[in-house]
């Protein structure tokens, strides 16, 4: 069985606090849709008007953009120990380490 770690939040009391925003062409489809967790699937139909826009240009640009609150983010990112989030113990640690082992020189 597999440890599982801390719970930072309750998405029951905060609401989702991700959000994925897509684009064609630099044109907004959906601006910020609140998504539960950051591991999405989505399709995007292009329309008409878009695609022969798109052949004029030579190009299709569709993005899709997943983000979230700034401090959410920042738990996901620190789940890979290697990941040095601005202001967290981890950084100040290996900042730490760094300036003694610069000073030892």
């Amino acid at each position: 069985m597999r440890d599982s770690i801390k719970a930072t939040y309750d998405s029951r009391e905060t609401g989702p606090r991700y959000h994925v925003t897509t684009r064609i062409n630099g044109h907004v489809l959906e601006w910020q849709k609140r998504v539960d967790d950051p591991f999405v699937r989505q399709r995007v139909t292009v329309g008409w008007p878009d695609l022969l826009r798109s052949l004029f240009r030579r190009r299709l640009v569709v993005e899709i953009l997943v983000d979230g609150d700034p401090d959410v983010v920042n738990d996901v990112l620190e789940l890979d120990g290697n990941q040095l989030v601005p202001g967290s113990t981890r950084q100040a640690a290996f900042r730490s380490h760094v300036n003694e082992a610069i000073g030892r020189l």
